[in-house]
């Protein structure tokens, strides 16, 4: 299999993982902003940016308005594409450039945590601009991103260890991966 594919699915298969622990990290950093700092941000994005981008694109591009369970459902699909295909570019990168893989993918993280709410959710009318945000903000966001981009090293990491063990291996198995008759 080509080496670039076979990377990119390991980072996509990380990338499922990463977006789960991003979930999960955001929703325990955002326990430790205070109550002001997430008044502010409610202020600030009326909708999560995910489900702005579904909302844009489904009513403005096809002309469909849609409800607030379609909007959730489809900001889902968009926030898991999104993980996803960063997992499966970080599959790459972290090979071709293994200064992103250092520390378990902690520059790729930070990068990621700065892309996204400094250029990219502003430059596409998904939020405002980065320095409206209160620093808590910035600080859950530079944690989760470390956390997707730590699952992901890991999970390409294992994905490696495997390709490894089978290509050293070609139809051995071990006897504790032997089917128990």
């Amino acid at each position: 299999m080509n080496r670039f594919i076979k990377d990119a699915i390991f980072g996509a298969i990380g990338g499922v993982a990463g977006t789960f622990v991003i979930k999960k990290t955001m929703e325990l950093v955002s326990e430790l902003q205070s109550q002001e700092d997430k008044e502010i941000e409610k202020r600030l994005m009326k909708e999560l940016p995910h489900e702005k981008l579904a909302r844009v694109i489904v009513e403005y591009g096809l002309g469909i308005e849609i409800t607030d369970e379609t909007k959730f459902t489809l900001g889902t699909v968009v926030q898991w594409g999104y993980g996803i295909s960063w997992g499966a570019a970080y599959g790459i990168l972290r090979k071709e450039f293994p200064q992103v893989a250092k520390a378990g993918g902690l520059p790729f993280g930070v990068g990621l945590a700065l892309l996204g709410p400094a250029v990219l959710l502003p430059l596409f009318n998904l939020s405002p601009g980065a320095h409206r945000l209160p620093l808590s903000a910035h600080a859950r966001g530079l944690v989760s991103h470390y956390a997707y981009a730590a699952a992901v090293q890991g999970v390409c990491e294992i994905g490696d260890a495997l390709e490894e063990s089978v290509a050293h291996h070609p139809g051995q198995t071990k006897p504790e991966f032997r089917r128990i008759s």
